[in-house]
């Protein structure tokens, strides 16, 4: 009988690569959305395509790219509809106790749940002094909190039966702070200490816990960050020169300057940056593994390797100039 993964944030970015790949590597997937079984398949697909698209700049100011090719392996290519069609989407909203309560309890009635990868989340954009309090609650909210939410539905099953997985999605942002994004990086942190003592705390009941902390990945991440700011907001990732026009910042603040620099660097970055598909593989060698590491890093490379190494290696004054150089500032 194939294991039960239950994925939170499955209806776009690495949340759906998640539930896809595992779906086409025989995993029973039951994936997560604040709409629930209402999701338009067409369109998930259509998100999947986009975010397993190479891109490529067509000009040295980087404002214009142009699709390559797709990196998706020809099988997943194929049977991507009946894949898609074997994951059961149902309705959660992270932020809402009862809302997460409710679909643990209807999941476990049907099938229990064996891995759980919690992954929503998302990111504001803005200096430290401008964003709202407002704004700083509901970044821990939705990716510190909204996961704890799931963590103490999920844990109890899975202790009683002394058996279960958890990967909680952390990033490098957790390691090394992205200017501007300070909330979004402080809440990733935040993962990676929980996941530590959660590992310790379930360890005698034979539940694994395990972080994964993904470095750039080409999905609509950015574009969904414009849009908490200004939900009126329609276009895609790829179109650039939109993007950066609609960087979260007001002209005379006193941030625009360097906020522009590094809004116009996380954007470029992105659309040429590795797939989704990079983590899911990486989340399926961890359920694969007989003995889970507490930590997992996948994405760039260079960013996997190269951030620890600068944090842990270099002088705290060094390290800072080497990410303020990353990101233009």
């Amino acid at each position: 009988m194939s294991k039960r993964v239950l994925i939170t944030g499955a209806s776009s970015g690495l949340g759906l690569s998640h539930a896809i790949y595992l779906s086409s590597k025989g995993y029973s997937v039951t994936g997560t959305s604040r709409r629930g079984g209402d999701l338009n398949l067409d369109q998930l697909r259509s998100i999947f395509l986009r975010d397993h698209t190479k891109f490529k700049y067509v000009d040295k100011s980087k404002n214009d790219i142009r699709a390559q090719k797709t990196l998706l392996p020809e099988k997943i290519l194929q049977n991507l509809d009946e894949y898609l069609s074997r994951v059961h989407f149902v309705k959660m909203d992270v932020t809402d106790d009862k809302s997460v309560t409710q679909c643990i309890q209807e999941v476990e009635t049907v099938d229990k749940i064996d891995i759980l990868v919690n992954n929503a989340g998302n990111g504001f954009f803005g200096p430290v002094e401008e964003l709202t309090i407002k704004q700083a609650k509901y970044q821990f909210e939705v990716n510190f909190f909204g996961l704890l939410r799931v963590l103490q539905a999920v844990i109890p099953n899975m202790r009683t039966r002394k058996s279960g997985q958890i990967i909680n999605t952390a990033s490098l942002a957790g390691i090394a702070c992205i200017p501007f994004q300070a909330h979004y990086s402080a809440a990733k942190a935040a993962i990676l200490r929980l996941t530590e003592s959660l590992r310790l705390e379930l360890r005698p009941f034979n539940i694994h816990v395990s972080s994964l902390s993904p470095g750039d990945i080409n999905t609509m991440f950015d574009a969904n960050t414009a849009i908490l700011h200004n939900p009126n907001i329609t276009f895609k990732s790829d179109d650039i020169l939109k993007m950066k026009e609609a960087i979260p910042l007001e002209q005379d603040s006193p941030y625009y300057s360097q906020g522009q620099i590094t809004w116009n660097t996380i954007i470029q970055n992105l659309i040429v940056a590795p797939p989704p598909l990079v983590i899911s593989k990486k989340i399926e060698k961890i359920i694969k593994s007989k003995k889970p590491k507490v930590h997992y890093r996948a994405g760039p490379r260079l960013q996997t390797m190269g951030v620890p190494l600068i944090k842990r290696l270099l002088p705290e004054n060094l390290s800072t100039r080497i990410v303020a150089m990353f990101y233009g500032l």
